[in-house]
């Protein structure tokens, strides 16, 4: 029998309870399923290849890539009725990135210089989870 990928764990174990503040944890999980323990790396849902030594390999990510969820968004019926939601940009736990550190510990990457950006750590009970509003979307 196979183990239940993260996600669907997840669910399982919170069928019936799930809101928007459940979702935003949910997002920020850092348990790995293969490994059995917490460690934020590409296995987890919160995705963070950049502390990974193993990198994507289906992706062509090498080793510690600079890549993986670089935001998150939960909204539950009520708020999408009014198309709302909530968001946070930067990994959804709210650890930091910084640029300048991470290419000068990995210099392979440093051709993503240009485009590499800084995500600051979230500060505070429910740090940099926005609500959006109607207004404030615009569609192209």
């Amino acid at each position: 029998m196979r183990a239940a990928p993260r996600w669907e764990q997840l669910l399982n174990e919170n069928k019936g309870k799930l809101d928007v503040e459940l979702a935003k944890q949910m997002l920020g999980d850092h348990f790995d399923s293969f490994q059995k323990k917490e460690e934020a790396n590409e296995r987890t849902l919160c995705g963070h290849v950049d502390t990974s030594p193993r990198g994507v390999a289906i992706w062509a990510w090498g080793p510690n890539y600079p890549g993986g969820a670089v935001q998150g968004k939960a909204s539950d019926s009520t708020m999408a009725q009014q198309l709302r939601f909530v968001a946070r940009m930067g990994h959804p736990c709210g650890e930091t990135f910084q640029a300048k550190p991470f290419l000068a510990a990995h210099p392979d990457y440093a051709w993503q210089e240009p485009y590499l950006r800084d995500m600051p750590r979230a500060r505070g009970p429910n740090p940099r989870w926005r609500n959006s509003s109607p207004s404030a979307l615009t569609f192209s």
